[in-house]
């Protein structure tokens, strides 16, 4: 799907937290207007971070994707605020959350 309709496709749906939707739509926006026919492939958190693929993008593209994921790891996907990746070793997974989601993450994964 083309970026310019992808943005508009996921206005009321971001497939990741809200925390990272300013992030998020910040890129898209730059990226359309550079790169109006890039075709995005994927946007979802991996690791604690933003994973945004696209298919056949140029150069300055690929640099703002990197600055965003880069940045992803100081924000709270839930919430926006500063943040640090944080593991629940029952589970496996890891989570980008700020010391509040994080508390209120743990009681949900008792």
């Amino acid at each position: 799907m083309k970026i310019t309709e992808w943005n508009e496709k996921h206005k009321e749906y971001l497939p990741v937290g809200d925390g990272w939707r300013p992030l998020v739509e910040k890129l898209v926006d730059d990226i359309a207007k550079i790169d109006p026919e890039v075709e995005v492939t994927a946007v979802k958190e991996k690791f604690g971070g933003l994973r945004f693929y696209v298919y056949s993008a140029s150069e300055a593209s690929w640099e703002l994707i990197r600055k965003a994921e880069e940045a992803s790891y100081s924000i709270c996907e839930e919430c926006g605020k500063p943040s640090k990746l944080r593991s629940k070793a029952k589970h496996g997974w890891i989570y980008n959350r700020c010391s509040k989601c994080w508390k209120k993450l743990k009681k949900e994964l008792l």
